[in-house]
């Protein structure tokens, strides 16, 4: 069994584990490691909640970033590649004004690309965005120039 364990799931007529006539309602068994089983449960007690309980937020979180990391890739997709050098340039902190600057085009320009990447991305601001991309560890604008 590798660090993680196995998952177990209900098992067919045949025995057959991955069945793929499985009850929705019923509930998932993982048999984890010992090591990462024991992590677990110092994690869950140092923050004072049950075994269960923490491992249960700690995936429905993971799922959750796993779904906001494809949302904003399949953003990243949509950007013409304009609106990705001003996503790159706002990402690295730029300004607006800087912006304009780098890509030789005016504030009122950088602010309409702007404007359609964080509908894209559907966030508020441009501080939005950088914070979204950085918890969710996409850092492409780093890459190239």
């Amino acid at each position: 069994m590798g660090l993680f364990g196995r998952l177990r799931g209900h098992k067919d007529s045949d025995g057959d584990p991955l069945a793929h006539r499985t009850d929705e309602r019923a509930g998932l068994q993982l048999e984890l490691d010992p090591e990462l089983s024991a992590r677990l449960r110092q994690a869950a007690k140092r923050r004072g909640r049950p075994p269960q309980a923490f491992v249960r937020d700690l995936l429905t979180d993971g799922l959750e970033q796993a779904l906001r990391r494809r949302q904003a890739q399949a953003a990243l997709e949509q950007l013409t590649p304009r609106q990705q050098q001003v996503t790159k340039l706002t990402a690295r902190g730029y300004t607006n004004h800087q912006i304009a600057e780098a890509l030789v085009v005016s504030p009122e320009t950088v602010k309409t690309h702007i404007r359609h990447v964080l509908e894209k991305f559907d966030v508020a601001s441009k501080a939005d965005l950088r914070v979204l991309l950085l918890d969710l560890k996409i850092r492409w604008w780093d890459v190239d120039s």
